[in-house]
């Protein structure tokens, strides 16, 4: 390989003051921030996913605000504070200020010292004077961590597996091997019993700590939601536990539309499980985990829209919000702060950006330092609307993961790909105004379900599948649209097939397949005889006469040319990897979003490598732009730089490429002025 790229290198070498003043691949923010709302009142601070909640005796609230890789501090004033971690996804033990955690989402504390379960990096954490060290490692992903006197209690989740350390991380073992899936834990008063969220079998159950006996609580094994005798009980997803006293236990159970928190009655002979709280709005429980009561309340962490719900242990009915601002990262200005960004588009006139976060579509300016954001349209709750006949302005609409968009020929509308609705709706700028376009079948899918696959005509309204004559989608993902404006095509990842949907005409709303739809695989053919598997992102080439994909599961990026339907692969082996080399040798790890530079250049993001990758059109050759592989979060040079799931990304000109950084909540910025170095020296 080296002697292929002799003539390349050799012209870089001759020009290396170019590169090095031109600084290719330096990473830095353009907007957003980690996370927000230090130093604020707790209404005002914004939780990531956050999964576990603890309090001491004078109501300082601890928060493993999870998908912001940091502990969260309560003070019994109010005001929030972070008390270990600095947001960046990572495994350094220091200073509690400068550690990193990964996804942690189980805490505990007990005299003066915090213990965590850093379920990312395998491992259970101790935050003592200060400093963070690791107690207990070879884990598989521990989801929950409690302390009794001088001994920690361990979920080891995937492990199917409750394990205990000592405080000083001595002597790690297995207390109980036939739990399946455990989620959350907690331990009556006299330290003998600990009952444990069993989500593999539906049930809670409780260990016995000195003989590791396991039975079951309540529950009869079986998925469901219904209350009485808790043999018969059934919970559909059992998340939290909190041991109130030796007679009440409540859990936290749901699916993310219907939630509640379950109340165990085990006074007298007969066990009873009862409804003690619910919310079917996704406005007060949605998605509940960690559970802990205080002063005669009983706080539920509700990670699926990051708040904490304060519910009187008398009545239910007296709630309220105790802490977070909003579902996900999402403010307009001072500071702005986006929420899970996924794509971007640039306005016809090139001074707007317009990007997609969760559920949601803004706009910023492109100005650098005008920094402020507003809605186009959507809401933070993902949902669908009811009536496809009618139009839906601004906040009203709902969409359930805006995964991509299209800018219209005119600029004046969004073609939108609403992903899990499995539809396709089109959006007035201007106004926000919403409606369908196409589609059929189910809405608001989980990551485990699917849809339909069939070509046809829009149906409004219609939630079946299978029904004669209705185009279908099944979790769609990227797109982009035709030279001439009357045509989006669309990535339908779920079915494998590359989609055309007429956009203007007599036949607006129309699908039909261009390419792949015939089952996962890898297959270079024409139309249907091609196979994808998990196509992304796609790109459309300057003369509008060829489409290339992102192949996230082949590993590669194809090429499909519109007019004959026939597709090739063009970059990459199919070996999942990182390489970068001439097209046929490169690999890539799990491409998935692509876009194209004025000069015709690609653009590749990957979610396995997390790297920025570009395919230099003129040499043939794959190179770095940005990512030293490590999942994370730096600014830098481009082989230092680290970056959390980069999704879609936006060229600036020929100078600045910006990404939206899933996981971080942020839109990175990378240099590419000038040309990409090569990856290996020469020979």
């Amino acid at each position: 390989m080296r002697t292929r790229f002799w003539l390349g290198l050799f012209a870089t070498f001759l020009i290396i003051p170019q590169l090095a003043s031109a600084a290719y691949g330096d990473t830095s923010t353009y907007a957003s921030k980690i996370y927000h709302g230090d130093g604020l009142n707790r209404l005002k601070a914004f939780f990531d996913f956050p999964e576990d909640i603890v309090v001491n005796n004078n109501g300082a609230f601890l928060i493993a605000d999870t998908y912001n890789n940091v502990i969260r501090r309560i003070k019994p004033g109010g005001k929030v504070k972070t008390f270990a971690g600095t947001g960046a996804y990572g495994d350094t033990n220091d200073l509690k200020h400068k550690s990193e955690f990964a996804w942690p989402k189980g805490l505990d504390q007990a005299n003066g010292v915090v213990y965590v379960a850093d379920t990312g990096n395998d491992k259970i954490k101790k935050i003592k004077n200060g400093v963070v060290t690791t107690i207990a490692s070879g884990l598989d992903a521990p989801e929950d961590v409690l302390v009794s006197g001088s001994t920690v209690f361990i979920l080891d989740t995937q492990n199917n597996a409750l394990k205990k350390v000592t405080t000083d991380g001595d002597g790690l073992t297995t207390v109980a091997g036939s739990l399946n899936d455990p989620k959350k834990m907690d331990i009556t008063s006299d330290g003998g019993t600990i009952y444990v969220a069993n989500g593999g079998t539906y049930q809670l159950k409780k260990v016995n700590v000195s003989s590791g006996a396991v039975t079951t609580v309540a529950g009869s094994g079986a998925a469901g939601s219904a209350n009485g005798a808790c043999d018969e009980a059934r919970f559909e997803n059992i998340w939290g536990v909190h041991v109130y006293d030796s007679e009440t236990i409540y859990v936290s159970d749901g699916d993310g539309f219907d939630d509640t928190v379950r109340k165990v009655d085990l006074s007298g002979d007969d066990c009873q499980v009862t409804t003690f709280a619910s919310d079917s709005n996704m406005v007060s429980i949605n998605f509940p985990t960690g559970l802990t009561s205080y002063d005669g309340n009983l706080y539920v962490l509700a990670t699926g829209i990051g708040i904490v719900q304060r519910y009187s242990l008398d009545d239910a009915d007296d709630n309220d919000k105790f802490a977070g601002a909003n579902r996900f990262n999402v403010k307009n200005a001072s500071p702005m702060l986006t929420g899970n960004p996924k794509y971007m588009v640039l306005s016809k006139s090139k001074r707007r950006i317009y990007f997609s976060e969760n559920n949601r579509i803004r706009w910023m300016p492109k100005k650098s330092g005008k920094k402020t954001a507003k809605l186009i349209a959507g809401s933070v709750i993902d949902n669908y609307n009811a009536d496809d006949t009618e139009a839906w302005v601004k906040d009203l609409a709902r969409f359930s993961d805006v995964s991509s968009f299209a800018l219209s020929k005119s600029g004046k509308k969004l073609f939108v790909v609403d992903r899990n609705n499995n539809r396709i709706r089109e959006v007035v700028i201007k106004t926000g105004s919403t409606s369908y376009l196409t589609g059929a079948g189910k809405k608001n899918l989980r990551s485990d379900q699917g849809n339909d696959y069939q070509n046809g005509d829009k149906c409004n309204n219609e939630f079946d599948t299978g029904v004669s004559g209705c185009a279908y989608f099944d979790r769609p993902m990227g797109s982009a649209l035709s030279k001439s404006g009357k045509y989006l095509y669309v990535a339908d990842s779920g079915n494998n097939a590359i989609r055309r949907v007429t956009v203007r005409g007599d036949n607006k709303g129309k699908v039909k397949t261009l390419a792949g739809g015939n089952g996962s695989g890898y297959t270079d053919a024409t139309g249907t005889d091609a196979q994808f598997s998990a196509p992304i992102g796609l790109a459309i080439s300057k003369s509008g006469k060829v489409l290339y994909v992102a192949d996230r599961d082949n590993q590669v990026i194809r090429k499909v040319n519109i007019k004959t339907k026939a597709v090739t692969t063009l970059a990459g082996t199919g070996d999942n990897g990182y390489l970068d080399s001439v097209f046929a040798s490169a690999q890539f790890s799990y491409p998935e979003w692509i876009t194209r530079a004025k000069n015709g250049d690609l653009f590749v993001s990957e979610v396995g490598g997390q790297k920025i990758r570009v395919l230099d059109r003129s040499l043939g050759v794959v190179k770095l732009v940005s990512g030293s592989g490590d999942r994370g979060f730096a600014n830098g040079a481009r082989k230092t730089a680290e970056f959390n799931n980069p999704r879609g990304m936006l060229a600036l000109g020929n100078n600045k490429l910006l990404v939206a950084e899933l996981y971080t909540d942020l839109i990175r910025s990378i240099d590419i002025s000038g040309e990409a170095p090569y990856t290996e020296a020469a020979p």
